[in-house]
């Protein structure tokens, strides 16, 4: 017959100190994945944004459209993308290259805390 021990008072006291380190862990664990599911959706935006933004830079710079056009491009975009109402989006030519330059704040909600992310989007296209 196996023997059974009881737990001394030395014993018990080591009891509780694993379950603490795991939820311990466990607590970590959770807000890890909280604020990967919070920034993900933001930075995939942003990355969306900045590629949508290369693309038509560089169609305006080999097709010789104005400024103008390619800024109402840009801002139908951002309108698409869900970014605010008024991001800052300037426009010049550089020979026959173009440059364009997008500033906005994303909002990330937390549950007790909005984060203001600035993202500054820079795109040039050489014209050729």
């Amino acid at each position: 017959m196996p023997e059974v021990r009881k737990p001394t008072p030395q014993n018990k006291s080591q009891l509780g100190a694993s379950r603490f380190s795991f939820l311990l862990l466990l607590a970590f664990t959770a807000a890890i994945i909280y604020l990967v599911w919070a920034f993900v959706p933001a930075y995939m935006g942003n990355q969306r944004m900045e590629e949508a933004a290369n693309e038509i830079v560089r169609r305006a710079a080999t097709q010789n459209l104005s400024e103008k056009d390619a800024e109402a491009q840009l801002h139908e975009k951002a309108r698409e993308f869900g970014l605010p109402e008024s991001p800052g989006i300037k426009v010049w030519r550089e020979g026959k290259g173009m440059k364009a330059d997008i500033t906005y704040t994303r909002l990330v909600n937390f549950p007790f805390y909005t984060y203001e992310w600035p993202v500054k989007i820079h795109v040039k296209d050489l014209g050729f």
